[in-house]
C-alpha cells in the first residue's frame, strides 16, 4: 500500500474502515463500515459520509468518536476526552456536515493514524459497535 506503485487512485481527504465489535455483531451486520472525511467541497465545516448501516443499526443513537490514540488494543476502554465527537444520523448512507473544520493531516490536530469508534447507549453504558485507524483516502 505504501510502494512507489499504488493499486488505487488517490481520492482526497481520509477514510476509516470500521470492522464491527462483539457487541455489534450479536445484534447487526457483520460487515464493514467506512467513515469518508472531505474537506475540498465543505462550506464551514467537514464533510463526513459514513456508509455501511444496516436498518437495524440505523433505528439506534448514534455517535462518533475519533480518539486522541491510535492503539486498537484500547478499544475496550471508555472513551476519555476525545479528541473529536459527533452524532450519528440515521440513513442508509449518510453524510454530515460538521460545524468545524478537521484537520485530514497527521500532527496535534490531525485525524490521520487515529482510532475512530461508532459507540451507542446502553444500560451498561457506553458500548463500542465498530472501530478502525483514520488513513488517507
Amino acid at each position: 500500500m505504501c510502494n512507489d506503485h499504488p493499486t488505487r487512485a488517490s481520492q482526497g481527504g481520509s477514510i476509516a474502515v470500521l470492522r464491527p465489535t462483539s457487541h455489534l455483531t450479536r445484534t447487526h451486520s457483520e460487515e464493514e463500515m467506512l467513515l469518508l472525511f472531505t474537506n475540498q467541497f465543505a462550506r464551514s465545516g467537514t464533510s463526513v459520509e459514513f456508509q455501511g448501516l444496516d436498518e437495524g443499526f440505523q433505528q439506534d443513537r448514534h455517535w462518533i468518536v475519533i480518539h486522541r490514540d491510535g492503539d486498537l488494543s484500547a478499544s475496550q476502554l471508555l472513551p476519555a476526552n476525545p479528541l473529536y465527537s459527533f452524532l450519528l444520523e440515521s440513513s442508509p448512507v449518510t453524510t454530515l456536515q460538521l460545524p468545524q473544520k478537521l484537520h485530514l493531516g497527521v500532527g496535534d490536530a490531525g485525524i490521520i493514524g487515529r482510532r475512530v469508534s461508532v459507540m451507542t447507549g446502553s444500560i451498561q453504558g457506553p458500548l463500542t459497535l465498530a472501530e478502525g485507524i483514520i488513513g488517507w483516502n
